[in-house]
């Protein structure tokens, strides 16, 4: 058991210039112009997502399963080509949070799912996750994917605080109060600010207030990211996922 995840995973691999999320956009387009109703956009997409989840159901080769659910739900491998590519200082900022994202919602969060509760649960994730980043409109999809990434960021956020006490021998890091709060309503910004802690730069928030943007900043650093900062957050990226993953396949042996 287990041999149709590295196969999946490989053909992720293989099959990196696939861009995801890129399709999900597309399709959500498609389906703004039949609608731009968000209610009824809800409506069809868990439709959907109802469907995709009895057509996996109906899947009786345990390793055909194991195999087409690892392909789906692995989605990291072209986020080097997406960072490496950015050279804007602006852009460099948005790259911690891709690395961040593809950890947590392309590797951790759908794998883990598919140890406590079957491949299943990894497809659902993997949608939720993708519809979520399209549209973020979709109130009962976005709260359900913010429900389900808790644990995994969190499981991220302990890798990487390894990481960090390891490379700085510092305990101490400062969320500015907002872990709790980050930790329910924007758990993967918790895991931004300790990548960026990671590589000794500043991370910045812009969030809403009362109808007033405001922009948070953490860390008292001056070094900038570059393209080196974003190469070394990518190979500590990958280290945790390559763990996690000797883990996932010893669990789902058993």
């Amino acid at each position: 058991m287990g041999i149709g995840y590295i196969v999946g995973c490989l053909a992720s691999i293989v099959m990196w210039k696939i861009d995801r999320q890129y399709l999900f956009y597309k399709f959500d387009n498609m389906l703004k112009k039949i609608t731009s109703n968000k209610y009824i956009l809800q409506i069809i997409y868990i439709f959907l997502i109802m469907l995709i989840v009895f057509l996996m159901h109906t899947i009786k080769h345990l390793e055909l399963s194991n195999a087409i659910t690892s392909f789906l739900v692995i989605d990291i491998s072209n986020t080097e080509k997406k960072n490496l590519s950015q050279r804007e200082k602006v852009k460099f900022y948005e790259s911690i949070s891709t690395i961040s994202r593809a950890v947590v919602c392309g590797f951790i969060a759908p794998l883990m799912l598919i140890i406590v509760f079957g491949n299943v649960f990894g497809i659902l994730y993997m949608l939720l996750y993708n519809i979520s980043f399209v549209n973020e409109d979709l109130n009962l999809i976005k709260v359900t994917f913010i429900a389900l990434t808790i644990i995994p960021s969190i499981i991220t956020e302990i890798f990487l605080y390894i990481v960090y006490f390891c490379r700085n021998k510092k305990s101490q890091i400062d969320f500015k109060g907002d872990y709790i709060i980050n930790t329910f309503l924007r758990p993967l910004l918790n895991v931004d600010i300790l990548g960026a802690y990671i590589e000794s730069v500043n991370f910045y928030f812009l969030y809403n207030f009362k109808n007033t943007d405001y922009l948070k900043s953490y860390g008292k650093y001056t070094k900038k990211i570059d393209d080196i900062c974003v190469k070394d957050y990518l190979s500590i990226a990958y280290g945790i996922c390559l763990i996690f993953y000797i883990i996932f396949f010893y669990l789902i042996r058993k």
